[in-house]
């Protein structure tokens, strides 16, 4: 401990230089921490987004669903989707299955054509559990009075809720009568006339341009579905289970493929790519200049202490003992530094946060978002502890240059 109060009383001692290190080393710590808490927001968002967006936690599908293209509707389906959702119901890890038909065809306003991506769900339990109607847009002041809304339960009920984009394609609005043309499981032309209840805007400009969804009563009707689905949305009672439910499902269900949201959810999983490469190359860059402005604190230490040295040598300090003095000052650097780090993080953080900043949107999407910076304590101990290991290992070439020092030459350096 002698040598811990020698190193404490030395920091202490050049005050001007070690609070230009401890700068060095809070500015590393603020912007790691904060990118940290920003690619938290960022993830989460995505995955809410993915999740709530018609992917719930898990997707049950035919086993060849991702094996070519469907030459006509629901040539890839679980023939009795229905069923096997009622079955899944009485999981105990089940909180909810949503049914679903993919389809596509034409979309016309009778002058106008234009091809469509759509899907068919149960309108009761969609809003329940999807972030559908959040999504919903700007029907009032397209028709005069009439605001969006959401698919009727009446099975009776033709309705459709149209991309903002597709919606401006054909001119439609919110009460605008339409026909889908599709072709049903045995191949043949059908079309229906449907109502438009509601516009949405769903975040990505590609789904805005084709993007239809329909009530699974008018995709029967349409496409002669009967009880077959395209796939089922599993949304799960505790999400962190996943990856063990999706095990025990895809025993159940041999014939089926059981997938997590994750692996179907591909912007989710470019975007987290994108972010650490950016975020891994701010972070070195980071480390290496905590690295060269700690080395060199440590290294004039040595240089204008080299009496110093020469004196404790001469009382029969080791060389080993030299060195483990300069790993104890840059262990009270990085300890110091980190705990003033973390104290700017959590208030730079709080200030942020309080402003409710709007974020731009990113590239492909169609609105921005409210900047959040998640509190994420795992970040901060990783970054405390990459800049400890960091700033110790700066040290070890002021040690061992104060290590080779002779005595005699050490107490006559001037």
């Amino acid at each position: 401990m002698i040598l811990a109060r020698l190193a404490l009383r030395n920091l202490l001692r050049q005050r001007r230089r070690t609070a230009l290190t401890l700068m060095v080393v809070v500015a590393g710590f603020l912007a790691l921490s904060l990118a940290g808490g920003f690619m938290a927001q960022t993830f989460q968002g995505l995955a809410d987004g993915a999740i709530r967006g018609g992917l719930g936690h898990l997707q049950v599908m035919p086993r060849d669903t991702m094996e070519g293209d469907e030459a006509q509707s629901l040539e890839k389906s679980l023939p009795d989707g229905e069923a096997l959702a009622a079955q899944l119901r009485q999981d105990p890890a089940v909180a909810e299955i949503l049914p679903r038909i993919q389809f596509m065809g034409l979309l016309s306003s009778g002058a106008k054509s234009v091809a469509f991506l759509g899907t068919a769900v149960d309108p009761m339990l969609e809003p329940k559990y999807m972030a559908c109607t959040e999504a919903l847009k700007g029907g009032a002041q397209a028709t005069g009075g009439a605001g969006s809304r959401w698919l009727s339960a009446d099975p009776t009920a033709r309705e459709v809720i149209l991309g903002v984009g597709l919606a401006r394609a054909l001119g439609a609005s919110v009460g605008s009568s339409l026909t889908l043309m599709s072709t049903t499981r045995e191949g043949a032309l059908n079309a229906v006339d449907v109502d438009v209840a509601g516009l949405q805007d769903l975040g990505l400009r590609e789904l805005n341009d084709r993007f239809l969804t329909v009530s699974l009563a008018t995709a029967n009707q349409l496409l002669d579905s009967g009880p077959a689905r395209s796939r089922l949305s599993v949304l799960l009672k505790r999400p962190q289970d996943t990856a063990a439910v999706q095990a025990r499902l895809q025993s159940l269900l041999p014939g089926t493929s059981v997938q997590p949201w994750f692996e179907l959810a591909s912007f989710y999983r470019q975007v987290k790519l994108l972010y650490f490469a950016i975020f891994g190359f701010m972070g070195l860059v980071l480390f290496l200049i905590v690295l060269l402005a700690t080395a060199n604190t440590l290294l004039m230490s040595v240089m204008e202490r080299v009496r110093e040295f020469g004196v404790l040598r001469a009382m029969g300090l080791q060389p080993r003992q030299l060195m483990v003095l300069l790993q104890w000052e840059g262990a009270f650097l990085g300890l110091l530094g980190s705990a003033l780090g973390l104290i700017a993080t959590l208030l730079l953080r709080a200030g942020l946060n309080a402003l409710h900043l709007q974020m731009p949107a990113p590239p492909g999407t169609s609105h921005g978002y409210e900047l959040n910076i998640h509190f994420v304590p795992a970040v901060y101990v990783l970054v405390a502890l990459g800049l400890q290991a960091t700033i110790q290992l700066s040290a070890l070439f002021p040690g061992l240059k104060a290590a080779r020092l002779r005595i005699v030459e050490a107490l006559r350096h001037v």
